[in-house]
């Protein structure tokens, strides 16, 4: 029997399943965000080349990603439509992180990180078109709570061996390696005990492509809720690979303290997001992202004051607990608004929309707000448009009913 379908309710292996991808998906993301824009800067790397090498989108994928989306969501094999992409892009991926610590110049080592996060990138997006492919509706808050909390406590403990191999001073370049390990690991367990349902991929499969696409150019909403998540995510992703560098440089701390609250930073957020997938299932979807975002938005302001080591602890806590109530929400709501049909081409969408908003951010921080503010600048960037992303959430977006909602998913 398969371990999940539309018309069935996950158990907690299902779940546990599933989220083993997220080990190592959270080891990738924790390489990318914080220990690579420190192995960068060691090899005087521009703060414009590192911010855009350890953001894990690039803008290539304004093109990639929808179109593995669209071709996972056609595609009919004996593994299913999701699978394949995890079986052939994580290999790749690994392959290239095990290459990069053989890199002699900065070229050589952009190169590889490109190469590493194309293929993960190729993995990811139908990793996440599988969540709603396998869980029930009502069930989605709950497994995308357990799936984000494993993937945020994954990065946890790979910063806790980083920093501790860093202990000396330097990041050890065996860390490239040791990410790939994890990253092959934990997705052979998925790819091996979670089982798709064959009718979705049949069902899209015998869609004529015409009406496939005009069912995704009629989507008024989904496409809104886009547009909001790109906004807020071109403030989050100037954060993202300049919270190392603020800390270490802005606030005078060292490597393995910036590495430490880059941690705690996770783990608030993995517990958060775990209660808030949970709420949301109960309480709705968009109720809790525009919590999370208030949170959020109100730590990003401390951001642009603190001075001292335990105030940059307590915005530290508020910005994982609003981060995590974000994270948890941010893609099955869109699941909500789409058909099942849909959700790879949507999924690619979504990363597309990254990858314009990562370097676009990447580059407006770099050229605008660190030369006047410094590192602490990215804070009034991220506060400005989550303020934004707020108003065009509670004025354009909105959620159908549950009702509603199971029409959709069985259209």
């Amino acid at each position: 029997m398969m371990l999940g379908s539309r018309a069935m309710r996950l158990g907690l292996p299902a779940m546990l399943a599933y989220s083993a991808g997220s080990v190592g998906a959270g080891a990738f993301f924790a390489f990318n965000n914080f220990v690579i824009p420190l192995l960068l800067s060691a090899m005087n790397a521009p703060d414009l080349l590192i911010g855009l090498l350890s953001s894990t989108r690039s803008i290539e994928g304004v093109i990639v990603q929808p179109t593995i989306g669209a071709w996972s969501d056609r595609l009919a094999t004996p593994l299913g439509r999701r699978r394949p992409f995890l079986l052939v892009a994580i290999p790749l991926s690994a392959l290239f992180l095990f290459l990069a610590p053989f890199a002699n110049t900065l070229v050589q080592v952009a190169v590889a990180i490109f190469l590493f996060s194309i293929f993960f990138n190729v993995a990811v997006d139908p990793y996440a078109a599988l969540l709603p492919d396998i869980t029930p509706a009502d069930q989605r808050g709950t497994l995308s709570g357990i799936s984000n909390g494993i993937q945020l406590v994954s990065q946890v403990a790979f910063l806790i061996v980083v920093s501790i191999a860093a202990s000396s001073g330097a990041v050890p370049l065996w860390t490239f390696g040791f990410c790939g390990a994890v990253l092959l690991a934990s997705f052979a367990v998925t790819i091996r005990f979670v089982h798709e349902p064959r009718q979705l991929a049949e069902r899209a499969a015998h869609l004529p492509l015409r009406a496939y696409l005009e069912t995704l150019v009629r989507n008024g909403q989904a496409l809104r809720y886009l547009g909001t998540i790109f906004v807020y995510q071109f403030g989050l992703s100037a954060v993202i690979p300049f919270l190392p560098l603020f800390i270490t440089k802005d606030l005078g701390q060292s490597n393995e303290i910036a590495i430490a609250l880059s941690a705690l930073t996770l783990l608030v957020t993995a517990a958060s997001a775990i209660a808030f997938g949970a709420a949301a299932d109960r309480v709705g979807h968009r109720t809790v992202l525009g919590v999370g975002w208030t949170i959020l938005a109100v730590a990003a302001l401390g951001g642009t004051v603190i001075r001292f080591l335990p105030e940059t602890i307590a915005v530290v806590v508020l910005a994982g607990i609003g981060n995590g109530a974000a994270t948890v929400v941010k893609w099955p709501l869109l699941t909500l608004l789409i058909p099942a049909e849909e959700t790879g081409i949507y999924a690619g969408l979504s990363a597309a929309a990254d990858s314009i908003a990562i370097p676009l951010s990447v580059f407006v921080a770099s050229e605008v707000f660190l030369p006047t503010l410094g590192y602490r600048g990215v804070f009034a960037m991220l506060a400005i448009n989550i303020v934004i992303a707020l108003a065009l959430l509670l004025a354009f977006v909105r959620v159908p009913r549950p009702a509603a909602v199971r029409s959709l998913t069985a259209q």
